[in-house]
């Protein structure tokens, strides 16, 4: 076992408090993500070396023998404005992307690249404060109410034949406008004068916050076609790979499988490719299920989600406890309290905001205190 320091990403929609005051830091710009694994973006580090080194000397130890590779990657996330609207690629995507574009020579860090590695990214986010986002097409009849009471359809060619016939066909032609890049001002005037009330008052209040920030961005209108998720702490959802979704405000827990792949649809100003982002995306409505983890004491208790890559769990220690037996590396990270954590004649103290990293080999360890703990883990035993 070994304490584990995040690796810092200090992205401009970060917040300017949030992760600087858990892990306690002096740090007066905006802090969005620290990050808690190997990926070779930005590993985190055991003493003065990264994590991504230490396994690479001992990948047994550390992996055990059905991994080959660290599989997750671990997260605290704060945001003060919205992320870009994006989606993640599946597997084989991610292969094939990765391959095309290293044959084609394009450098990891041009920012016209889709992919910065071969791998999947479904993730799992698990709110610490009140969080918003939009995840998921809506139904196209919520869709065509949302626009119908916003009155936005005369802005789109291709809206009528949607609001005529809402299926999937139709749909494909209508997002296609949307993700053009031509600003449409009378469409973002029109936002602006909208009075936020009746039934689609939360949507109508974000997109004219997306508007201060994105003024030229048809995205704006993201909060009518999108699922507006508003999670309390401790209450997530679950992102597969495919579906369209962005963060807006808020900070909790991610963890997804070890990838850093983000096709960006909107409300960036990075790179957007529209015709890889649409072989990517599912166009079909999706809604997210909440995902709840009683607070069970001296219990581990998972946030379930249909993937091999990664559990998260959720411990309230009040004495002591063992860990289960769980293959492969991993990560305790200590929200608020104090715990021992002992194995064989080892013993590490684990204070709120401390992480720890547990290898393959060092199974079943024992948790002793009163603290409430994050644990990661592979999934895939």
């Amino acid at each position: 076992m070994q304490y584990l320091k995040p690796s810092l990403q200090a992205y401009a929609w970060g917040s300017h408090s949030f992760i600087q005051d858990f892990l306690k830091l002096d740090s007066p710009g905006p802090l969005a993500e620290a990050w808690y694994g190997a990926h070779p973006k930005a590993p985190a580090m055991v003493g003065n070396e990264s994590l991504q080194m230490l396994i690479s000397r001992q990948p047994a130890f550390w992996l055990g023998p059905k991994l080959d590779s660290f599989p997750y990657l671990l997260k605290i996330l704060a945001a003060s404005q919205a992320l870009s609207i994006q989606v993640h690629p599946s597997k084989t995507q991610a292969e094939q992307g990765f391959a095309r574009e290293n044959k084609l020579g394009i450098p990891l860090s041009d920012p016209t690249r889709n992919y910065q590695d071969d791998n999947h990214k479904p993730e799992l986010f698990m709110a610490l404060t009140d969080f918003h986002a939009l995840c998921g097409f809506r139904t196209f009849t919520e869709l065509v109410d949302g626009f119908e009471s916003c009155h936005l359809g005369s802005f789109f060619a291709h809206y009528p034949a949607f609001r005529k016939n809402p299926q999937r066909e139709n749909f494909a032609r209508l997002y296609r406008e949307i993700l053009d890049p031509q600003p449409l001002p009378k469409l973002t005037e029109h936002i602006g004068k909208l009075k936020p009330q009746g039934k689609w008052e939360k949507e109508i209040l974000w997109m004219q916050r997306l508007l201060k920030l994105y003024p030229h961005d048809k995205n704006i209108i993201a909060p009518l076609y999108l699922n507006l998720i508003e999670l309390k702490p401790y209450e997530a959802i679950f992102l597969p790979t495919g579906i369209v979704h962005a963060y807006l405000k808020g900070a909790g827990i991610e963890i997804m499988a070890c990838s850093d792949n983000v096709l960006r649809a909107g409300l960036s100003p990075k790179h957007i490719d529209p015709a890889e982002l649409l072989q990517t995306i599912s166009l079909e409505p999706y809604a997210p299920q909440l995902i709840t983890a009683p607070p069970i004491k001296n219990q581990m208790v998972g946030y379930l989600a249909p993937v091999k890559d990664f559990l998260l769990a959720r411990i309230l220690l009040e004495g002591e406890m063992e860990l289960p037996a769980i293959a492969g590396p991993r990560i305790l990270l200590c929200l608020s309290g104090e715990a021992k954590v002992i194995h064989k004649q080892q013993e590490l103290i684990l204070h709120s905001a401390q992480s720890i990293i547990i290898p393959h080999l060092e199974q079943k360890p024992q948790l002793a205190g009163k603290a409430e703990i994050i644990l990661a883990a592979y999934h895939g035993n």
